[in-house]
């Protein structure tokens, strides 16, 4: 036969290969068909050390999400190890593995579709801010969590062209923020500050942070003061 099969159903020489790789839809890794496939690979003069960069177009088996992972192996990155349960000796091969787009650290909330049909310009900057955070770029993200506040606080009614201090005020003279949420909001706009001005370079747990921080503003701002207008207009009056 030249088709293998597997079970009842023949599987075609032109069925693709699946491996596991990490969706950045579905989050985690799962099955995926290999569309597409390259290896190049080469050693030394001496043949001492080796290495291969395999690239990968993967379709995700689930979702049918288009992604890019890339492998690239090190001879010098191997090391030696004993099996956990046989206690054999084996290799483990140095490997690094990226993907394109990198896997999600953090999934915007599914709200924000709401506000970027609201206001096409902040969806964008909210698109490039989670773009920046799920690629390592601290610094952008930073930058553009800031951003992101001032151009609520634009739509909220305060001047664009007051500094970011004297937009908190007037915020909180507008009643718009508390003072609890007028304190964090300023340690944020600090925070984005240092970044654009001091090249500061948050740590992921600092910067996860700032992302509580927008988030809990913007769906306070514009998703849950909406949703109590439409709620109140929904009961029925008292008769």
């Amino acid at each position: 036969m030249d088709n293998e099969t597997k079970g009842n159903a023949p599987v075609s020489e032109f069925t693709p290969k699946v491996i596991k790789a990490h969706c950045p839809d579905c989050g985690g890794m799962r099955n995926a068909y290999v569309r597409g496939e390259h290896v190049a690979e080469g050693s030394d003069d001496d043949g001492v050390t080796s290495w291969s960069d395999t690239g990968r177009i993967l379709e995700c088996c689930g979702c049918s999400r288009i992604f890019f992972r890339r492998d690239f192996w090190f001879s010098e990155w191997d090391t030696e190890g004993k099996h956990p349960v046989t206690g054999e000796l084996r290799t483990e091969r140095g490997v690094e593995t990226t993907y394109w787009p990198a896997p999600a650290t953090r999934k915007p909330p599914k709200w924000v579709g709401n506000i970027e049909e609201a206001d096409r310009n902040l969806g964008k900057l909210l698109s490039e801010m989670y773009t920046a955070l799920n690629n390592d770029l601290r610094v952008l993200a930073a930058i553009g969590a800031r951003t992101v506040f001032d151009r609520s606080s634009e739509l909220l009614g305060v001047d664009p062209g007051l500094q970011f201090g004297q937009k908190l005020k007037e915020l909180l003279n507008q009643r718009k923020v508390s003072k609890d949420e007028y304190d964090t909001l300023g340690v944020l706009v600090d925070a984005g500050s240092a970044a654009a001005h001091r090249g500061w370079r948050p740590k992921p747990e600092e910067l996860s942070t700032m992302m509580d921080v927008v988030e809990t503003f913007l769906h306070r701002s514009f998703i849950v003061g909406d949703g109590i207008k439409k709620l109140k207009a929904a009961i029925p009056p008292r008769h």
